[in-house]
């Protein structure tokens, strides 16, 4: 636990060296990071790496069957790598959780219904539902040979540039106060941040706020601690089209982002597997792939859950 505690306490110091970062408008966007660059462009040489594979889930599941998968990847990822059996294999996974509300190890206020402790993510109370789109990339940033904090810049930056290029006009990637996610303006926020580190492998990651559901949720509690600012979405964000936005869609739209950024190819994991002169790829996706499957089984008794928050919860 003491060397989980100074891992997100060098995590929380390398945050708050990004806080001059400034994703504004199209024509004024302006980037100051500290002396080792993160520019997108530092990456390129991951297109030597196996490709990432990545999962659109087709329906909603519960966050806690989520934490097994992120848990049961990794396991075996370090377990073939020990075993010098493979463990190469990057994976994001592109989901929707069921109503769930969530706490990290420095949340200690009271809370609505049933939370999920979180004890490997920093951070207080947030939400995770229907509406809401969450990527949990699976990376090894070592063979990336990429700095924790350009890595939160690059999520955070891919983040900004998707909601930016809908139409939004005024994006701040962090909060003008250093708080890390995509804010469109100081007191409004659609996008979240918190990752967890293993063995330099990645797990949870980000959440954003697509069509209205989740913001009914995020009203009964202060959000990640930040009293001042309230939860908004994409939808209600954008010029009224009359057509509704579809998380499944923006996931598809995100894959090719992130192919662009971490300059490395993306390839569906329900594709053939690529085979290796030493099927350690093969391997590695086989098992992904049934991983994945169990969690799908696992979700299946989930069939129904609440459309809106009870209100007489809400905290006073």
């Amino acid at each position: 636990m003491r060397n989980l505690n100074r891992n997100l306490e060098l995590i929380d110091k390398s945050i708050r060296n990004i806080r001059h970062l400034s994703l504004g408008s199209p024509t004024t966007t302006t980037t100051t990071t500290s002396s080792s660059s993160c520019s997108l462009g530092g990456i390129s040489s991951n297109h030597s790496l196996p490709p990432i594979r990545y999962k659109i889930f087709p329906r909603p599941i519960p966050y806690l069957v989520g934490l097994r998968l992120q848990d049961g990847i990794i396991e075996r990822r370090l377990r073939d790598k020990r075993d010098g059996k493979g463990g190469k294999s990057d994976v994001l996974l592109l989901l929707e959780h069921t109503p769930t509300y969530t706490t990290g190890r420095r949340d200690s206020s009271p809370n609505p219904t049933t939370l999920h402790p979180e004890e490997k993510k920093g951070g207080q109370v947030t939400y995770h539902g229907p509406g809401q789109l969450v990527g949990y990339p699976i990376l090894d940033l070592n063979v990336m040979e990429t700095p924790t904090r350009c890595y939160v810049e690059y999520l955070q930056a891919l983040l900004a540039d998707y909601v930016r290029d809908q139409g939004v006009k005024e994006v701040l990637a962090p909060h003008p106060e250093g708080h890390v996610g995509v804010f469109t303006s100081p007191t409004e926020k659609i996008a979240s941040i918190g990752i967890h580190l293993r063995h330099r492998i990645t797990s949870h990651g980000f959440a954003m706020n697509i069509t209205p559901e989740p913001i009914k949720w995020f009203d009964l509690v202060t959000a990640c601690g930040l009293t001042d600012v309230h939860a908004v979405c994409l939808q209600d964000l954008l010029p009224q089209s009359g057509n509704t936005l579809n998380v499944k869609n923006v996931a598809r739209d995100m894959v090719p982002r992130f192919q662009d950024v971490f300059g490395r190819e993306f390839v569906e994991l329900s594709e053939e597997e690529i085979h290796t002169k030493e099927g350690e790829v093969e391997e590695d996706v086989r098992a992904i792939r049934e991983l994945c499957a169990e969690a799908e089984k696992e979700s299946e008794g989930t069939t129904h859950w609440p459309s809106e928050p009870d209100l007489t919860k809400r905290i006073s």
